[in-house]
């Protein structure tokens, strides 16, 4: 048990047992399990980020009247409607020779282009362990030839670009970058 925030709270520490994904310790208020802190660990327990409350009120009132005159002020603010349209990774024609373990595709989604037959189309994969997710988003390789191939990494989130067939993938998670190395590695063409 430690204080966070002025609160007591229970220190959890979420090992992994492979290096497909990063460790978390997490701190949750006792009484209500509000996590008040976070980090993500890499394999020798250096903190790769962090977030916690610094300040905290519980069970606060709030004024119905204040919240609405909050919300009202909408001044610069613009309203994005998303094109996104529900598909299967296979009705995409791309699948995984092999999964990568401990993850499980959870959604894909298709960007439409500017042509009907969607040559301009981005495809987005999702996958997850339950905790970290992955998304792979494919492009057609002739519509984006600018790209390099190579990989970043900002704090926990990795990024890798690679040239594939006739697509390019771009890769990222909350995982490193070996994870998304397996998923490069495990992608085909179906069709």
């Amino acid at each position: 048990v430690e204080r966070v925030a002025g609160f007591d709270a229970d220190v959890v520490l979420l090992q992994p047992r492979d290096a497909l994904r990063y460790g978390y310790r997490l701190w949750s208020e006792k009484k209500t399990g509000l996590v008040l802190k976070l980090q993500t660990l890499a394999q020798d327990g250096q903190v790769l980020e962090q977030v916690a409350f610094s300040e905290l009120q519980l069970d606060a009132l709030v004024s119905k009247e204040k919240l609405v005159q909050m919300m009202s002020r909408t001044e610069g603010w613009r309203v994005e409607r998303s094109d996104m349209v529900k598909t299967g990774a296979d009705a995409e024609g791309w699948a995984l020779k092999r999964p990568v373990p401990g993850f499980e595709a959870v959604s894909a989604y298709r960007r439409p282009g500017v042509d009907a037959a969607g040559r301009d189309a981005i495809v987005q994969w999702v996958f997850s362990d339950g905790l970290a997710s992955v998304s792979l988003f494919f492009q057609p390789a002739d519509r984006f030839a600018g790209h390099q191939e190579g990989h970043a990494a900002e704090g926990a989130t990795h990024t890798l670009r690679q040239r594939l067939k006739d697509a390019w993938l771009t890769a990222v998670g909350e995982v490193p970058l070996e994870t998304l190395q397996a998923f490069a590695a495990a992608l085909e063409r179906a069709r």
